[in-house]
């Protein structure tokens, strides 16, 4: 009786042990797990995770008493400030890579951009034809198995993706655009809708044109792959978050359904798995991998509430065991929150208030009742600076429908923007406005008409 008891709790153990640490393969898997199971998690494992994050933390205060630049193993790295766009580390950021799996992000947006204009709809469905089938079934590409002749509404292959399937994703693009191929031209046209160039796509899920077989372009190299860059991918995110937050609810959990099938989430560094970080919450957005992708992951977290998003692309892994790219991600993560703190500058908040009186934020006016006017900004945005850094605002300038040159001419009113300022120091990624906006902290009356009168003798001499 004892050994049966014995054998149970070696089971359990070992399947815990496999929902925390083991990885997926590059398409998305089913892992059948129990509640109980799925809800467990080793006192063990904290401690572990609770330590990795102290000895990295003592790492990166290291690097940064010491003056010395973050180092990763990535290609191409980027973080950003997920709102604003403030670039805060950077590495080849714009050198086109190959993408795999995380191009499956660029397919969700164009799937939530068509289902909020009403072009698509949720319980849409889409009926399997042989070609999606066929992907299904290959084993190299797909776990989850597309019934042939079966329909799936858009909501169903929505989830898959973000999950991670190959075959449900192409179908997912399928019931967009109605074709496989329409849809990877919607993808580059509205890759350009966003600031994305110079993208190459091929491929809703990241597969190579040659993988998806005759679901691919005709006439086209086998070996065209889908590639972007880092700022691309950091840009798509962010577009993502802006327009969709809701995605978080998918992307943050660990498991869904799918035909009777549970499919587990690649993303390690969720809740509850193996490569979290105690002290910094992840829950988005998307990994990939191949063999000339190397290891990828585009991901996006939030410590104190305020939240970034980071990208590592061409990761040397060796293996879908290789949790590489998270290891750079937590590293990169770890290093933005403790090298900068955030600055919030909230509407109406004056230029000089702002600054501590560092900057005066005002603006001439002509034809006023004053000689000039104070600004204040626009709306509640952040900044994030380094330990010794102050906040500076420079370069102001007139905008809108009062600007006139370097000034604004009279007759606004309280609020009205009227003019645009960049922070000093301070970069954003290509795409982004790196400017502020700024609005008037008072009326700018004009004068009555014995005052103007006045001003105009007292020019003539």
């Amino acid at each position: 009786m004892q050994s049966k008891l014995v054998s149970k709790l070696n089971i359990a153990l070992i399947a815990l042990v496999i929902f925390t640490t083991m990885p997926l393969t590059a398409s998305a898997q089913r892992i059948k797990i129990t509640t109980s199971t799925a809800s467990s998690d080793s006192n063990t494992s904290k401690v572990v995770a609770i330590q990795r994050s102290k000895k990295l933390g003592q790492e990166v205060d290291k690097l940064l008493s010491t003056n010395q630049p973050l180092t990763l193993t990535a290609k191409s790295a980027i973080a950003i400030d997920y709102q604003t766009g403030q670039v805060l580390y950077a590495k080849n950021i714009n050198e086109s890579l190959p993408t795999a799996s995380m191009s499956k992000l660029l397919t969700l947006y164009v799937t939530l951009k068509y289902i909020k204009e009403g072009k698509i709809h949720w319980d849409d469905k889409v009926k399997i034809n042989k070609e999606l089938h066929n992907l299904s079934v290959n084993h190299n590409y797909a776990n989850v198995k597309l019934r042939l002749g079966h329909s799936y509404t858009i909501r169903q292959l929505y989830k898959t993706a973000i999950y991670s399937e190959n075959a449900a994703t192409m179908a997912l693009g399928y019931g967009v655009a109605g074709s496989t191929q329409k849809f990877a031209l919607l993808m580059r046209k509205e890759a350009k809708k966003i600031g994305i160039d110079d993208a190459k796509i091929y491929t809703a899920c990241g597969l190579t044109n040659g993988e998806v077989r005759s679901l691919g372009f005709k006439g086209v190299s086998a070996d065209a792959e889908n590639k972007l860059s880092a700022r691309d991918m950091a840009l798509l995110a962010m577009k993502i978050l802006k327009y969709y937050p809701d995605i978080l609810k998918t992307t943050s959990a660990n498991t869904t359904k799918f035909d009777g099938q549970t499919m587990l989430n690649w993303n390690w560094m969720i809740k509850g798995r193996s490569q979290e970080l105690p002290d910094i919450k992840v829950d988005g957005l998307k990994t990939g991998t191949s063999d000339t992708a190397k290891a990828c992951f585009t991901g996006t977290s939030v410590k104190n509430g305020h939240r970034i998003i980071t990208v590592v692309m061409g990761v040397p892994n060796a293996g879908q065991y290789d949790p590489a790219r998270f290891i750079q991600t937590r590293k990169l993560m770890k290093y933005v929150y403790a090298k900068y703190h955030y600055v919030k500058l909230s509407s109406g908040q004056t230029v000089k208030n702002a600054t501590n009186g560092r900057n005066t934020g005002n603006i001439k006016v002509e034809n006023g009742k004053d000689d000039s006017v104070d600004l204040a900004v626009s709306t509640t945005q952040g900044v994030w600076l380094t330990k010794n850094q102050k906040l500076n605002i420079k370069d102001i300038k007139s905008s809108g429908e009062y600007a006139d040159g370097s000034s604004v001419d009279a007759g606004f009113d309280k609020g009205d923007k009227i003019g645009t300022a960049k922070v000093s120091d301070v970069k954003y990624i290509k795409g982004v406005s790196n400017r502020i906006d700024l609005i008037a902290n008072h009326d700018g009356d004009k004068p009555n008409i014995f005052v103007r009168a006045w001003r105009w003798i007292a020019n003539l001499f």
